[in-house]
């Protein structure tokens, strides 16, 4: 059994750390579900039977205004209290209310009309407070996991408790099934006392929100707004095709009975549909065709199931465009709206999402109810024409949608940039705890364990020749070339700080000398000088392999500042150089003219970039970890200021600082920063901002070294030995300084083979 869960656990990619949560979670959903569908049959058929069928509208007006009065307080509470501790109140006054109603509901019409407002009110406020449990809990990576199979939770009860309905309506009277409502509250209180507490504080949340203040937060917040309209634009076509269904369903059954029986198997059917849904399509249609494209499912079958109740309304057309509606609705779109939350700000979030989810919900149900009474009540229509309406819904729907795509790629970015102070903070508590925070680790090949030691080349000091007083002479001779290198350390430093006649002839010399740490920073000034006249004997000698690689290495730095289009062109065709710390730094300069303005042909470079990060995440994750620089960088940009010291991180660097070239610096930036947090939220931004913007070939690469991969596709990126030891054979001296190292791992691959 143990290994069967397992199994589950490794398909539906859950992480051990997220498995408590999520059963209570999935539980909770549950519960909401079932609560929902069985309140929503029972009220139903006690209303359908007591009044006409065109009453509805003045009821639904009703209980609008009585959504936005207790959306009020509950916002209000919400935004100044832990959520959990307010959903554990509210499910206890519910449950109590509840069973208080069931012996009188049945005494008089209007304890049916109290037991209809108490139920809808209920399941109005559960649901969204909810979902904002939820998104507690649940960093953006995780809750596209996994919001999926908590929604699945959800459309199981409903698919549970509408099958069973018909049954315990043949077995009890209807109004014995409230009973079964409080048990489902109890049940669902009992799975939000068992999530556990959050640790942050809750002081920072609080806020005396109102719905005038939630208002004008939504107004002013493009995301949410968005959002909101979607939201009204959804519900407002559901409410004229539920009304369509509803009416057709009447005119066809007749008794309590029979559509107490019908509604019950309706929800089962269609929870059954949207289970499904929720298994196979939710999670990979949210991170493979996006959160735009996954809203756009629902208005498409909205549009489809209007025009077929408009050519020929009869009861099988209603209920299959209802049944799309129900079933999506519950699947597919709710996933996609609860993930569209999760970049809000927690405190935002508290004050806006139930004033959507309930007051402007409901508001666009009042709108549709008012366009029903307009037609149907006191027009005296056929509700057949109501298909219009929502056909035009659906075409608003499709551009809103489109339209969301783009401000949710927006508010991740902005949230990025945000969050940035928050990733220093946090990675200066992972470099005092020397945590590994990247998800790349070197098990695969820890070669030290295998007898082979990975050492790094020393840099040799040029040989000087010592001599007398050759300062002097040459000042004589005014030509100092013939002796720069045969200098002491410390005449030639004095030389080089007050000769200022440099000319051509030089060039050869004071390259040679960048070999020496210390006069790195003057020679680099003398040469920039030069411009024009250094630059073609500098990319003669950078290009060139057989120069020595203490002089390659520092000559990107030098080139980075000298306005020659050769210099940016070099720099460019470096990125494929053969040697990690040549791209390094080639990186670093390129970065440098790019800030600086430093080139008129910035729209040629992505191409070229491109092409040279997938190249680097292209490499085997042994040869990622191994890149060490054999010296320390004298020019960092503003990408980091100080370093972890992980493995992996120098690759991770130079991949990133590639990305600021192609994307918006900014947002990049953050999200190296939140790759390497600890904070699992700031991590869960920063993957899905590199998940839309990255290129699907780069990002598939890129994601076994930082990527949140389940156990199976670690599995799959993994490698075997042989193929790994000759990526690392290939690195030469880079990795293995000595003749010695090499041949001993040469041995490890021919005994692999």
């Amino acid at each position: 059994m143990v290994q069967f869960l397992q199994a589950i656990a490794d398909w539906a990619n859950v992480r051990p750390r997220e498995v408590k949560n999520l059963i209570l979670c999935i539980g909770g959903a549950f519960c909401l579900i079932s609560f929902m569908v069985l309140a929503r049959s029972l009220r139903e058929a006690l209303y359908l039977t007591s009044f006409s069928v065109k009453t509805l509208p003045y009821v639904t007006s009703a209980y609008v205004f009585l959504g936005v009065v207790a959306v009020h307080f509950f916002v209000q509470w919400l935004s100044q209290n832990r959520p959990r501790m307010v959903m554990l109140v509210l499910l206890f006054v519910l449950l109590i209310g509840t069973g208080i109603l069931w012996p009188v509901v049945s005494l008089s019409k209007a304890f049916v009309v109290v037991f209809y407002f108490w139920t809808a009110l209920g399941t109005l406020l559960l649901t969204s407070g909810f979902w904002v449990v939820v998104s507690e809990y649940f960093d953006l990576r995780g809750a596209k996991r996994l919001f999926g199979l908590i929604a699945a939770g959800g459309t199981l009860g409903a698919m549970v408790m509408g099958t069973s309905t018909p049954y315990l309506t043949k077995k009890l009277d209807i109004h014995f099934l409230i009973p079964i409502l409080v048990l489902i509250l109890g049940l669902f209180l009992l799975c939000l006392y068992i999530l556990p507490s959050l640790p942050d504080s809750p002081r920072q949340e609080k806020g005396n929100a109102s719905i005038k203040e939630s208002f004008f937060l939504v107004l002013r917040n493009s995301h949410l707004c968005t959002l909101a309209l979607i939201v009204m634009t959804a519900t407002c076509a559901s409410s004229l095709l539920d009304y369509q269904f509803k009416d057709l369903t009447r005119a066809s059954l007749h008794t309590k009975e029979e559509l107490t029986s019908f509604f019950g198997t309706f929800y089962g059917w269609t929870g059954a549909i949207s289970l499904v849904l929720q298994l196979v399509l939710t999670s990979p249609l949210m991170a493979r065709a996006g959160i735009a494209s996954t809203l756009s499912i629902l208005p498409f079958f909205l549009a489809l199931g209007s025009f077929g109740i408009f050519i020929h309304p009869n009861l099988m057309w209603a209920t299959l465009g209802r049944g799309a509606d129900n079933s999506l609705r519950k699947s597919l779109h709710r996933s996609a709206l609860e993930v569209l939350y999760v970049p809000v700000p927690s405190a935002l979030r508290r004050k806006t999402k139930t004033f959507i989810d309930s007051v402007l919900d409901a508001l666009a149900e009042g709108i549709g109810s008012g366009i029903i009474f307009l037609w149907v009540t006191w027009g005296n229509q056929p509700s057949r024409y109501l298909s219009l309406g929502t056909l035009a819904l659906s075409g608003l729907f499709f551009f809103l949608n489109l339209k969301m795509g783009k401000r949710y790629f927006d508010t991740l970015s902005e949230r990025l940039t945000k969050d940035q102070k928050d990733s220093q903070k946090l990675l200066a508590e992972a470099r005092s705890n020397a945590r590994d925070l990247l998800s790349a680790t070197f098990t695969h090949l820890e070669l030290p364990k295998l007898g082979i030691p990975v050492t790094w080349p020393v840099t040799q000091p040029v040989t000087t020749v010592r001599t007398k007083d050759l300062f002097e002479e040459g000042q004589k001779t005014k030509n100092p070339v013939e002796n720069l290198t045969s200098l002491e350390p410390e005449a030639l430093s004095r030389l080089l700080n007050e000769f200022t006649l440099w000319t051509e002839e030089h060039i050869p010399h004071l390259i040679r000398l960048l070999a020496r740490d210390s006069l790195v920073p003057k020679i680099s000034e003398i040469l920039i000088s030069l411009g024009t006249q250094a630059c073609d004997r500098l990319v003669d000698c950078f290009v060139d392999q057989e120069t020595d690689f203490s002089l390659r290495r520092r000559i990107p730095s030098i080139l980075s500042q000298i306005q020659q289009p050769q210099a940016e062109e070099v720099l460019l065709s470096a990125l494929s150089d053969r040697r990690f710390e040549v791209r390094y730094r080639a990186g670093i300069a390129l970065v440098h003219r790019k800030r600086e303005n430093i080139s008129s042909q910035f729209t040629t470079w992505p191409p070229k970039i491109w092409k040279a990060i997938e190249s680097e995440v292209n490499l085997d994750r042994a040869v990622w970890e191994a890149r060490r620089l054999l010296d320390q960088v004298e020019d960092h940009d503003s990408l980091v200021s100080e370093r972890l010291g992980v493995r992996g991180e120098m690759s991770l660097e130079h991949t990133f600082r590639l990305l600021t070239l192609v994307l918006e610096p900014e947002p990049v930036r953050s999200a190296y920063l939140g790759i390497l947090s600890s904070d699992l939220k700031l991590k869960g931004f920063s993957l899905e901002y590199l998940e839309l913007t990255l290129p699907s070939t780069i990002r598939q690469k890129l994601w076994p070294f930082i990527g949140d991969l389940s156990k199976r596709e670690l599995k799959k990126a993994s490698r075997p030995l042989g193929e790994v030891i000759s990526d690392l054979l290939k690195t030469g001296a880079t990795l293995f300084a000595s003749e010695k190292d090499r041949k001993a791992l040469q041995g490890l691959l021919d005994s692999k083979n």
